[in-house]
């Protein structure tokens, strides 16, 4: 095999230095047609010599990369010729000159809450300001977004949108991760509802699962895991899967509250408000209504409506927040 290599080298050497010395020679049409002859013989030779030489993950595809050698030797005469031999040798003498780096395993760092941020938690608004705070270390603003975890979803999802966009790597890896953990668990239990609600026979047995599946249509909305159109999508199932678990059981007024919020946020005020009256006459708690009614009260601008109910819920009592609102509009 060496000794056909060497033969072939030989070969097209001799055949290339014939061509260029006839061409030198003169300038008639008839050597110049000789020329190119033998300097055709001469790429011939010198192709399969040079596919050898280059390293293993250089030939292939075989036919195209012995193609490529030939048309380079061909369209760039004697300096494609020992450009081949060159860089072959190049090609194959390079990898003896790396310096190897070799990879060492870590293990995973360990995120550790603070002892005064487990014992008197992080609120929701000292969280988004650490993040925030591009000058805080990252090891403190990435224990501060594990902090979230023991957040309500809905409080805690927004800053973890937020944290999407920030300049580290991590943070915006360790929020995507926790966003799409909290959305796939919810995925899973939709997609073990629905199961179960196509293996129904009657409309009777597909009153849970229509239930449940309105249920957590609504946790995707109320938590924040979803947006733009996978949003107008999550509010069609709650309110197709609330209709016709309403159409079994007309008084369950927790449906009927789910309803109204729907409503509520799709834009339909009147039919939201119409949801939460038919669920209080089920038994829902008005206590529990009234803050929902004072909202829509507000968005179709009967003021005094608004006033009317706040001032109830300050009679009440109830969250702090709460009743700041009621004192505002209680004034």
């Amino acid at each position: 095999m060496a000794s056909t290599n060497v033969k072939l080298g030989i070969t097209a050497v001799t055949l290339e230095s014939a061509a260029i010395a006839l061409l030198l020679s003169s300038t008639s049409n008839a050597l110049i047609y000789q020329y190119f002859a033998l300097h055709i013989l001469a790429c011939a030779a010198i192709t399969p010599l040079a596919w050898l030489l280059l390293p293993k993950n250089y030939q292939q595809p075989r036919v195209w990369v012995m193609l490529l050698l030939f048309n380079l030797g061909f369209f760039i005469p004697v300096i494609g010729l020992f450009g081949f031999a060159i860089g072959s040798l190049i090609a194959n003498w390079l990898p003896f000159f790396r310096t190897e780096h070799r990879f060492q395993a870590v293990e995973a760092p360990q995120y550790e809450m603070p002892k005064h941020a487990i014992e008197a938690g992080l609120r929701s608004g000292r969280v988004r300001q650490q993040l925030s705070d591009k000058s805080t270390p990252i090891e403190l603003r990435m224990k501060a977004l594990l902090a979230l975890q023991s957040m309500p979803a809905r409080h805690a999802s927004g800053i973890l949108r937020e944290a999407l966009s920030d300049n580290s790597d991590d943070l915006r890896l360790l929020a995507y991760g926790m966003l799409d953990s909290r959305e796939k668990q919810l995925t899973h239990r939709i997609q073990e509802a629905l199961h179960t609600y196509q293996q129904a026979q009657s409309s009777a047995e597909r009153y849970l699962p229509a239930r449940e599946l309105a249920e957590l249509y609504w946790e995707l909305v109320y938590q924040n895991l979803v947006q733009g159109d996978m949003r107008n999508f999550a509010l069609e199932q709650v309110q197709k899967y609330t209709t016709e678990a309403l159409k079994e059981k007309v008084k369950d007024a927790g449906l009927w509250a789910i309803s109204g919020r729907m409503w509520t946020l799709r834009g339909d005020y009147i039919r939201a408000t119409g949801c939460f009256s038919t669920a209080i006459k089920q038994g829902f708690p008005v206590s529990r209504a009234e803050p929902y009614l004072a909202e829509l009260a507000y968005l179709r601008k009967d003021y005094q409506g608004t006033r009317r109910i706040m001032k109830n819920l300050r009679e009440r009592g109830g969250s702090r927040p709460l009743l700041m609102a009621a004192d505002y509009w209680g004034q």
